[in-house]
């Protein structure tokens, strides 16, 4: 199921070590010191309400480590506003800087968090699992931890591990909407789509409007055959992030599986330049973006009676990933008109 993995709004609480508001301060003295703090207090409230002068808080973030180059939390704070950049080649450096935090300080869980959310991002789930293990010394049951740490099992193929992990979340926390999320996620790969259903409506329902809610219960009710619910839910994703071409391929999916091939046509096409500019991105999840993108190309072309272009997409969707089992309906169908077309 897609996933992208910054997709619910990150609340780290119960710890009194967690959350934008109370990430612990480098220990500081005198009045130089005392103006540092004030100015990560600045940064920090900047980049987890708005970020909207990122460069700004970055620039702030580099002269304080000018002054105080062992303040762990400036560390924090700027592999955080790479990050946010997410450029190819700054997200090196913000893995660098959240090492960095660690090694001032071992016990700064905050950064241990978002340097394992960082892993997922990259594709590479055994390290953030490794990361998550640890924290976990250091803060026993963290729900926070917890749940990440059972999105990280369902990424390495181990979907009921996971849902025992974030179950243990949710005992700690009912109301962690991201946690939820990833139950949907883990139960929807374990084929059980009715009890994924329900927990991502749950989410849709309770939780914060995030678009990555509505992408996967849409993908949910397109595999159940709900077409209509799919569309709806779908379209409330657009609504949320224009800019999110993932869920346009989705929406396509939906409007061709009710005929609407117009309609298809048209998502696709608004989604084609975000699709073709996210292939610069270091994130593992683009390679899949541009393969779904291809598949449901072909798919449409197809059910356009547009032959060649079907085998086309197909081809290309083929060159990113020829073991995806999905690539053979298509394959097995284009086959058939072709061999119809001959007689």
């Amino acid at each position: 199921m897609t996933h992208t993995c910054v997709c619910i709004a990150v609340v780290l609480a119960g710890t009194g070590a967690f959350g934008p508001a109370s990430l612990p301060v480098a220990a500081q003295s005198g009045a130089g010191q005392a103006s540092i703090e004030e100015r990560l207090t600045r940064v920090r409230a900047d980049l987890f309400s708005r970020a909207e002068h990122l460069t700004e808080d970055i620039q702030e973030l580099k002269a304080i480590l000018a002054v105080d180059p062992r303040s762990a939390e400036a560390h924090l704070l700027l592999g955080i506003g790479y990050r946010t950049l997410g450029t190819a080649e700054l997200m090196g450096e913000a893995v660098a800087e959240l090492r960095q935090a660690l090694e001032l300080n071992p016990d700064f869980v905050p950064a241990r968090f978002y340097l394992a959310r960082m892993y997922l991002d990259l594709g590479r789930a055994t390290r953030a699992r490794e990361e998550l293990e640890a924290g976990l010394v250091r803060v026993p049951n963290n729900p926070q931890f917890l749940a990440l740490l059972g999105e990280a099992e369902r990424q390495l193929k181990k979907p009921g591990r996971s849902v025992e992990l974030i179950r243990q979340a949710l005992r700690a926390d009912e109301s962690f909407a991201e946690a939820r999320y990833y139950l949907g996620l883990a139960l929807f790969d374990l084929g059980r789509r009715d009890e994924a259903i329900r927990e991502l409506e749950q989410v849709v329902q309770s939780g914060p409007r995030m678009a990555d809610a509505y992408l996967n219960l849409g993908i949910a009710y397109l595999e159940a055959g709900r077409f209509d619910k799919a569309l709806q839910t779908l379209s409330q994703g657009t609504g949320i992030d224009p800019s999110r071409p993932d869920v346009r391929i989705q929406l396509a999916r939906a409007y061709r599986s009710k005929g609407l091939l117009g309609k298809a046509d048209e998502q696709l096409t608004r989604a084609m330049p975000r699709v073709t500019a996210s292939l610069a991105s270091p994130f593992a999840q683009h390679q899949q973006l541009e393969f779904d993108f291809y598949l449901e190309q072909g798919f449409l072309r197809l059910q356009q009676g547009r032959l060649d272009a079907a085998g086309k997409a197909l081809r290309k969707a083929l060159a990113i990933d020829p073991s995806d089992e999905r690539t053979k309906p298509l394959q097995d169908r284009l086959r058939a008109r072709q061999a119809g077309d001959r007689r």
